[in-house]
């Protein structure tokens, strides 16, 4: 029963991990040995008696089992945390997108994300569809933005920060709090640094800490 157990368990983590892991590849191969052996053992031992399992066997069946949990379970964390960055930095393009065209015909800024009106931006699947207002990241929040020119411009006192405490830009800040949920104005560092944000007026978007 602990064999089947530990296999069953195995194939559960290897659907965990992402598709292109090195790690998932290398756990199928441990695991495809590991039918292998146990086939030949079930077939060594026909006809013989039957015997329990020994606490050894029992422990070392549990540790196996929980170093490929403890492997597996960070592996797909970051692997989804990757792929909810790569679908903002799409959107926060997609909604820059959204901006420029809303001041073509206005001859201003937005003030606020919500006069955007509907937006067509990606889902999780990677497929276009419109959302209304507010805007939410992967994580469930709110896209942040701010019109820097309603700022009191230049000095744009509310303004996010790169490492120098200049503003990302000119225009507007726009951006997702990230993982956390939580923002701060200098974005190479803290609670600031796994924002996605848009710097140099559009010609960055990515990562607070890549900046």
């Amino acid at each position: 029963m602990l064999l089947i157990l530990f296999l069953l368990l195995s194939n559960l983590l290897l659907l965990l991990l992402p598709s292109k892991s090195l790690f998932r590849h290398r756990s199928q191969r441990f695991v495809d040995r590991f039918r292998r052996d146990v086939s030949l053992f079930v077939r060594k031992g026909k006809g013989s008696v039957r015997r329990g399992f020994t606490i050894v066997e029992v422990v070392i069946v549990l540790a196996i089992i929980g170093i490929l949990a403890a492997i597996a379970i960070p592996a797909y964390t970051n692997y989804i945390d990757r792929s909810h960055i790569k679908l903002t930095i799409r959107n926060i393009v997609l909604l820059e997108h959204a901006i420029k065209i809303f001041e073509l015909e206005n001859g201003r800024q937005p003030n606020n994300l919500n006069e955007l009106g509907p937006v067509a931006l990606l889902d999780d699947k990677g497929k276009t569809n419109t959302q209304s207002p507010p805007f939410l990241d992967p994580w469930g929040k709110p896209y942040g933005y701010l019109n820097l020119l309603n700022d009191n411009f230049p000095t744009c006192p509310n303004a996010r920060r790169d490492k120098n405490n200049h503003p990302l830009s000119d225009d507007h800040d726009l951006y997702s709090n990230g993982a956390n949920g939580i923002t701060a104005k200098p974005v190479a560092t803290g609670d600031g640094a796994d924002d996605i944000i848009r710097a140099d007026n559009g010609k960055f978007v990515g990562l607070g800490a890549n900046y």
